[in-house]
């Protein structure tokens, strides 16, 4: 998929799960790691929004790249616009580090579904999905805006620019049981879907 860059949000505080998620275990891997493969098979670049670069040393790839989050607090936000600064395409797609279930067809029709839009958000049990989503750097300025106001719900963002909201019937065609969407928050969810592909 060219003219997007894969885009990794690995700077979050990690509170519920008890340690640095990105780095947990993930089939011989971090957990980091393994979502990466899945966007390396995608996108010719790939980035990894992190607070601590210095935390992240063992990678050695040539389309992954990682970057310091320009936010000093931990928000979506501060990571989508810090993947859209550090981005050399006009789009980027965003996941989080902790989404090991992503299906590499719903990104594609989530891509092929936003002509003509700033984002594109699939939407999964009615909720929008923001951090498995398109954005274009026609975003960048507004986010930057919203941050400088404090306004961190990134609602927000979808209320000023152009949105495609790519609705569950379109979601269950690629992805029929919202695989894509789980993401191991807890300790507990980590070790179940360890354990056994969730479903």
């Amino acid at each position: 998929m060219k003219g997007v860059t894969g885009v990794v949000l690995a700077g979050g505080e990690s509170r519920r799960f008890g340690s640095n998620k990105a780095l947990a275990s993930w089939k011989g891997k971090t957990m980091v790691e393994g979502v990466v493969e899945i966007l390396s098979g995608m996108f010719p670049s790939n980035l990894v929004v992190v607070k601590n670069p210095e935390s992240f040393p063992f990678w050695n790839k040539t389309n992954v790249r990682v970057v310091k989050d320009m936010t000093t607090e931990s928000h979506s936000l501060g990571g989508i616009w810090s993947g859209l600064s550090h981005a050399a395409t006009e789009h980027v797609f965003v996941c989080a580090c902790d989404m090991p279930f992503l299906r590499p067809k719903l990104v594609k029709n989530l891509w092929d579904a936003g002509r003509g839009y700033d984002a594109v958000i699939p939407v999964w049990r009615e909720k929008p999905q923001p951090l498995c989503g398109i954005y274009s750097k026609k975003c960048r300025g507004v986010i930057e805006c919203l941050i400088k106001d404090q306004r961190l719900k990134i609602q927000e963002l979808f209320d000023i620019v152009r949105t495609r909201f790519y609705l569950e019937a379109e979601v269950k065609s690629a992805d029929p049981a919202g695989l894509s969407f789980v993401d191991l928050d807890t300790r507990q969810e980590y070790e179940r879907a360890r354990r056994k592909k969730p479903c």
